[in-house]
């Protein structure tokens, strides 16, 4: 059954401009290296100019892997949903983790209806060096020109890829919990309307940034840097219930000198110290959090996979790989808050042994000052009587993942005076 459209502001439909069409594809353009990208704060000390040096904030933002994914000679269709608005408003697409270029014949961003339906008149060209096709090679990623108009915070925004060549080495996003849309072949990123999209996927796909830029009321971006529990396990696929939309949701009350962007760096399965699902913590600090544009504070909460799947017998390695993430922050005049990890009594892997890590290593977080501020998650959510497992009520149902109420009272337990 259809969802209900979408209701927006008046700043979300000024993307639209009347009369705009796709152009035709022209010569393609190739892509920036990544040392382009911005560095924190908006800044690029890159070898070539970007249209990126100006400062932006972060809007959004998902970590990426090579996923297993085959697509091709169709357009991907994905809605994400832009944590604050501005003008100037741009797209990153990524082949980090490719194994040869891919070109993108199309790119049109418009606002989502309903399902992959656009609201008629916001569908809108993205161009790149002023060209409507870009080719990124492998490792590589590439910013788009700034699209006219603004968007408005909260925004569901539809981001459609023409690709017209077989791509068997995807850069994406494994667990999106959100519907990614896919098409019959051929281009369809600048229609309107979701008829030509058959096929859904829950995965996102080459898409990874989206940045506007910065108005006085934005101070910067806030990175959520985790694993599963931040990239949203437990909700519903299109529920918007991650913690980071719940403490979104909370910020747009805050005061303008505390407006910030809230970007979700989570992965489901990651583990700081090692690759499993993902590149390790360590590997991917700089690129999935501190590159970020704007980016102001970092949150940490991550390490419960290392230790329910680890035999750790001291807290030091974790304390060590915290520490050198701090340092990566603090470098680049980022701060760095840390997060307590929640309880796991009763997950399949959990033993006391794991729990006394657990606790020591949440001991560490709070009284070692190594952060510069501290975020209790773990007891926000653990359950008063019994402090080694979830409150019932917070509990997705395999004691370790939260429910919405669980993920809501983790955004609450944000100070935003930290932030």
């Amino acid at each position: 059954m259809a969802r209900p459209a979408h209701r927006l502001t008046m700043a979300a439909l000024a993307l639209a401009v009347s009369g705009a069409t796709a152009a035709l594809p022209m010569a393609p353009v190739h892509a920036e290296s990544l040392t382009a990208a911005p560095k924190p704060g908006g800044d690029s000390s890159a070898r070539h100019r970007s249209p990126v040096q100006q400062r932006l904030v972060g809007a959004w933002t998902t970590s990426t892997d090579r996923i297993t994914a085959a697509l091709g000679g169709q357009t991907v269709r994905m809605v994400v949903r832009a944590s604050v608005g501005g003008a100037g408003m741009r797209l990153r697409l990524s082949n980090v983790f490719g194994a040869a270029p891919v070109m993108f014949a199309n790119v049109h961003v418009g606002v989502q209806a309903y399902g992959a339906e656009i609201i008629a008149g916001t569908n809108r060209p993205v161009t790149f060096r002023k060209r409507t096709s870009v080719r990124v090679p492998p490792g590589q990623a590439v910013w788009s020109d700034p699209i006219p108009g603004r968007i408005a915070g909260g925004s569901a925004l539809v981001v459609s890829l023409h690709l017209p060549g077989t791509v068997n080495g995807v850069t994406g996003h494994e667990r999106a919990y959100s519907t990614t849309y896919l098409s019959d072949p051929g281009d369809h990123a600048a229609e309107e309307s979701g008829e030509g999209f058959t096929y859904t996927s829950t995965q996102w796909y080459f898409l990874d940034r989206i940045a506007v830029e910065a108005g006085a009321a934005t101070v910067g971006s806030v990175v959520a840097f985790g694993d599963s529990i931040t990239d949203g396990a437990g909700q519903a696929v299109d529920a918007n219930r991650r913690w980071t939309d719940y403490l979104r949701q909370r910020l747009t009350h805050q005061s303008p000198s505390r407006r910030m962007g809230v970007l979700n760096a989570g992965i489901a399965g990651n583990r700081l110290l090692r690759p499993n699902v993902g590149p390790s913590g360590l590997s991917r600090f700089y690129r999935d959090a501190l590159s970020q544009p704007g980016v102001r504070t970092v949150v940490i909460y991550e390490g419960i996979n290392d230790i329910a799947r680890g035999e750790y017998t001291s807290i030091k390695p974790l304390a060590y790989g915290y520490k050198r993430l701090i340092r990566e922050a603090h470098a680049r005049k980022v701060k760095v808050l840390g997060a307590t990890l929640t309880p796991f009594y009763g997950w399949s892997t959990w033993t006391p042994e794991r729990e006394e890590i657990r606790q020591r290593l949440n001991e560490w977080i709070r009284t070692s000052k190594a952060f510069d501020g501290v975020v209790d998650f773990d007891r926000a959510v653990r359950d008063p009587e019994f402090p080694e497992q979830l409150a019932v009520s917070y509990d997705s149902g395999d004691h370790l993942h939260l429910s919405d109420a669980g993920r809501r009272a983790l955004a609450d337990a944000v100070n935003p005076r930290l932030l």
